[in-house]
């Protein structure tokens, strides 16, 4: 079979590899479209994951066959994966934080993933698709279900004013979610001229370019003085954090989703003075079955943001180098099997 493996800083080959056999409690599934994670791009650019992988942790396609003690599943199923896989014994399982697991299991980052023809799998990691859902929406899931984590680990209440930093896949969802949530407002920031006009069409009160327009006066005025309840910074960047704690009013919250590789400068002194609360959110383990059934029922649009299908010998050339080299007009790339 076919597979995108990471072999190092700005390396990915598309290798020939055996079709993988499933163990016991394992599942084969053959893929149908993988989307590009900005984990991958951070893989990509700074060599996170170790080289022989093969990449890709938002995947959904068909079940091939299932190995010993593997019950619900069968040949034929569509399924989504989801990114995070516990091992339900440590502390962290025990007390409702599968996500934290210390042993946890994660198909394209720590196990071989799902940017091939086939990928093999827990049975754990695997969710049947609610009827009318695709395969090709349905590599959103990881994603929303990041979204859906941030937003319920919030303090974001009905009427809130809230501002999102950065209009990638993972913003442009949580715009969505907080939506859902009841949020009075929700603003955005965002360079992206793409990503910015596809914020404005779902649903975002305002949208701001953070290099043209000052985000402390024009929030300042929308928000009666006071500034956003929650702000969410879904870009990794260090002044998108920076930025939040001058935003933010006093009391409020800042929910950090976007992962920064570069150390973050912050004012603590505000942070004392106005009682900010900041918060980290990863992942959303227990989120995935939600978002399968919020994008079932319609309530969160997945398939506006998929921008660009692309073939698995393409990944790097109309992929990778046009995800790392901006300005670019690619919100979400997902590879077609």
């Amino acid at each position: 079979m076919k597979a995108a493996v990471f072999r190092g800083v700005g390396r990915i080959e598309i290798a020939d590899l055996p079709v993988p056999e499933p163990g016991p409690g394992e599942v084969v599934i053959k893929v149908h479209y993988c989307g590009i994670c900005g984990s991958d791009i951070d893989a990509y650019e700074v060599g996170t994951y170790e080289a022989g992988l093969v990449i890709g942790h938002e995947f959904a396609g068909e079940v091939v066959s299932t190995g010993r003690r593997v019950y619900g599943l069968e040949a034929g199923d569509l399924v989504a994966v989801n990114g995070i896989v516990p091992c339900g014994l440590c502390y962290f399982c025990r007390h409702g934080m599968g996500g934290q697991c210390e042993d946890v299991v994660q198909p394209g980052v720590s196990h071989n993933g799902g940017m091939a023809e086939y990928a093999k799998v827990p049975a754990p990691a695997v969710c049947r698709l609610p009827e009318g859902v695709t395969t090709r929406q349905a590599v959103l899931t990881e994603p929303l279900g990041n979204a859906l984590h941030a937003v319920r680990l919030s303090a974001l209440k009905p009427c809130d004013r809230v501002l999102v930093m950065g209009a990638g896949p993972i913003g442009l969802l949580t715009l969505q979610c907080a939506r859902l949530a009841g949020a009075r407002a929700v603003y955005v920031s965002e360079l992206n001229p793409t990503r910015a006009a596809l914020a404005r069409q779902l649903g975002a009160t305002a949208v701001f370019n953070p290099e043209q327009d000052n985000l402390f006066v024009a929030l300042d005025e929308l928000t009666d003085g006071l500034g956003p309840d929650v702000i969410f910074v879904c870009a990794g960047v260090p002044a998108a954090i920076e930025d939040a704690i001058t935003l933010v009013r006093k009391g409020g919250q800042i929910v950090v989703v976007g992962i920064s590789e570069e150390p973050v400068t912050a004012d603590f002194m505000t942070v004392v003075l106005s009682e900010v609360s900041i918060k980290g959110s990863y992942g959303g383990y227990e989120e995935v079955p939600v978002a399968l059934d919020f994008i079932a029922q319609g309530r969160v649009d997945v398939e506006s943001l998929i921008s660009h299908e692309i073939a698995l010998e393409d990944v790097v050339e109309q992929g990778f180098e046009v995800l790392t080299h901006p300005p670019h007009e690619a919100v979400k790339i997902v590879v077609k099997m």
